[in-house]
């Protein structure tokens, strides 16, 4: 679990993490995240049980539907090339307000990797509160 910064390059390209390509399997599956600003990526493992757990939900709510419509349609398959690279489309990039030359974050979050602007990062991380000011009391994770 880390926090890592590459630039995207005129083609969309943009290098993958090492420390996150040998979590993968030449494949990482990209698409919209449920918090604005970001976007998640999975490896094909992740992303196939997602799916499966998808797939085993009811079609007649429609706020699902339309859920499962902009998650799964936003996704595309991400091939490593042989730098260690893979290609963001346009739609994705722009979701996350990304050009050609900008530098993103992936940030490692063992289960999925999140994906934003380094500038979106850093402002994030100003407007939030310390780590020692959060309320975590409603959550049981031992050993913190």
């Amino acid at each position: 679990m880390a926090r890592y910064i590459h630039s995207v390059d005129s083609k969309g390209r943009v290098i993958v993490p090492a420390r996150v390509r040998n979590n993968l399997d030449g494949t990482l599956y990209v698409t919209l995240s449920l918090d604005d600003g970001y976007l998640s990526a999975y490896s094909t493992k992740q992303f196939d049980e997602i799916l499966r757990q998808l797939n085993e939900q009811s079609g007649t709510d429609p706020e699902f539907r339309r859920f499962r419509r902009e998650f799964l349609g936003s996704a595309m398959a991400c091939e490593l090339d042989a730098q260690g690279r893979i290609s963001l489309n346009n739609e994705l990039l722009e979701a996350i307000g990304v050009r050609a030359g900008d530098e993103i974050c992936f940030i490692d979050m063992f289960d999925k990797v999140e994906i934003c602007s380094r500038s979106f990062d850093e402002a994030s991380r100003k407007d939030e509160h310390k780590l020692s000011e959060m309320d975590l009391s409603r959550y049981d994770v031992k050993g913190l």
